[in-house]
């Protein structure tokens, strides 16, 4: 007797879908996206995707703020270690393997060209740059309580630059030991005297 159909949770619906818009999205660009594509990429029915956003903007605008999400997560702070370990650590996940994928690096290019397309994805594009930018100086503060706070986001936006030529560097072609002294310029620029 065959099983009953197993429903699966909103959240894990949604989850899927956002995927999809961000598989497509680093496969095909913005051109490879459109809701029976995502559709077909989650494995569920247009009528859902349709439920959950209105439009094609909607999906996208979806998905880039989960990427802000996860650009934010990776300079919170994490507990017990030292306000400089907590430094150390968020500036070397970004040199994370699961960053340097080529998917997922490609996926980033994809990201900051939509900035171009439409003004909402600019928008939220600038404003996850902002939360990361100030996360990132939180700890360079915590670490650094002698610099003032215009400093230390002088010193995240210096090092948000050297990140993500790190990635575009990555994208062409992997090499470990730039990757590792990009890190470490990144940590010399946060606790600089």
């Amino acid at each position: 007797m065959p099983r009953p159909p197993v429903e699966v949770p909103e959240k894990d619906r949604q989850e899927r879908i956002l995927d999809a818009v961000l598989t497509l999205l680093s496969r095909h660009g913005i051109s490879g996206v459109s809701m029976r594509a995502v559709a077909r990429e989650a494995g569920v029915a247009l009528g859902l995707v349709n439920y959950y956003f209105e439009d094609k903007t909607g999906l996208i605008s979806a998905a880039l703020r989960c990427i802000e999400e996860q650009d934010v997560a990776l300079v919170r702070p994490g507990p017990g270690a030292s306000p400089e370990r907590q430094l150390r650590a968020a500036l070397r996940r970004v040199a994370a393997p699961e960053f340097l994928t080529t998917e997922y690096l490609s996926l980033r290019l994809q990201l900051w060209s939509l900035a171009q397309a439409h003004e909402d994805f600019a928008a939220i594009n600038t404003t996850a740059q902002k939360r990361y930018r100030s996360g990132l100086a939180e700890l360079i503060h915590a670490a650094r309580p002698d610099l003032d706070r215009r400093e230390c986001n002088r010193r995240a936006a210096d090092i948000d630059v050297v990140q993500n030529g790190m990635w575009l560097t990555a994208l062409l072609g992997l090499d470990r030991a730039s990757l590792r002294r990009a890190v470490t310029r990144c940590e010399e620029i946060a606790l600089a005297p």
